[in-house]
């Protein structure tokens, strides 16, 4: 009998043995961690901003008079667009992070008060809107809610502009810079799980087609699928 209890207790020992390893190795490799890449897409929303007014006019024969032809004032309007991107994780707090944006702003033009009485006319174009950029990620586990499968995060980067008027007849280059707040929501659990992600905060821009001098803050929001892996 002794014999045979100690045979039963050895068993159980061995059979406890692989679940307790499985489970050590579970907790070591816990997700985001050094060396995961997180790959994702979102659908973006950029502020409109007004672009001022100017007047045309002609030159006369006296220098301290002039002819004003029209004025006109210029607008572009908020816009939609989409953005991809890549990150690594440096460790579980701290990523980087790189992408593009693309969208389609539309720029209008309204010509007023011409010379000769004719109606206002309005004018637009669509031109194309690129950021090519990078950005620090830093998370919060600690701040972890649903079993810490949500994770807010801020963000800061900057990158270049590059914007195409309609036909892609002018090049307009500039720097952008952004600031986010957001969160992460993870879907599963393990190394691979897919999660959604929301974010909001500010871009400010330098040139492009902007004819502002400085720079131009506006209000910016995001929101996609990522995939870690």
């Amino acid at each position: 009998m002794i014999a045979a209890g100690r045979v039963l207790l050895i068993a159980a020992a061995l059979a406890a043995v692989p679940s307790l390893a499985s489970a050590q190795v579970y907790i070591g490799r816990d997700a985001p961690h050094r060396g995961s890449i997180e790959v994702g897409g979102d659908g973006t929303f950029v502020g409109g901003f007004d672009m001022g007014s100017a007047t045309a006019d002609l030159t006369t024969s006296s220098p301290t008079q002039r002819f004003d032809l029209f004025t006109t004032e210029s607008r572009v309007d908020g816009f939609p667009g989409a953005s991809v991107r890549v990150g690594y994780y440096l460790t579980r707090s701290i990523s980087l992070e790189g992408g593009m944006r693309y969208a389609r702003p539309t720029l209008s033009t309204v010509l007023s008060d011409d010379a000769e009485n004719a109606a206002d006319v309005t004018a637009t174009e669509q031109a194309s809107h690129y950021v090519f950029g990078g950005s620090l990620l830093v998370h919060f586990p600690q701040a972890g809610f649903a079993g810490s499968r949500g994770i807010p995060f801020i963000s800061a980067g900057a990158g270049h502009l590059r914007e195409l008027h309609e036909g892609n007849q002018l090049v307009e280059s500039g720097l952008e810079y952004h600031a986010t707040a957001g969160v992460k929501f993870w879907l599963g659990s393990g190394d691979h799980r897919f999660g959604v992600r929301f974010e909001a905060g500010l871009s400010a821009r330098e040139d492009g087609l902007d004819n502002k001098d400085g720079r131009r803050m506006l209000p910016l929001v995001s929101g996609g699928l990522s995939y870690l892996f």
